[in-house]
């Protein structure tokens, strides 16, 4: 799997992201250890400036929704897109190579 997509969502409390069906079925069969989520919701406080604040969720919920027990099969996706639903629009990508790195939750 060179790339995957992460299909994202924004309601007024949040934004939601998620992985296609394809894509989460996929992950499973090639990466038995790893635990992958459907789904990711984040609610913020409008009054927080939560998106300039927190700026570029996208590299947090990445290895947050697919869920690989070790960095380095993070690396195994070179493009990771997120696509803005429901327009299907790419907003955001993650170009890595093997010797990039990748924020993870669990540091």
């Amino acid at each position: 799997m060179d790339k995957l997509q992460i299909q994202y969502g924004i309601q007024g409390n949040g934004i939601t992201f998620m992985l296609g069906l394809s894509d989460y079925k996929a992950i499973q069969r090639r990466f038995p250890k790893a635990q992958p989520a459907k789904r990711i919701f984040i609610e913020y406080d409008m009054k927080t400036d939560f998106e300039n604040n927190h700026a570029h969720l996208e590299k947090y919920v990445f290895p947050a929704l697919v869920g690989f027990p070790n960095e380095q099969e993070l690396k195994t996706f070179k493009l990771i897109e997120f696509v803005k639903t429901p327009g299907f629009i790419v907003t955001y990508k993650i170009e890595q190579n093997y010797d990039s790195e990748i924020q993870s939750l669990s540091r």
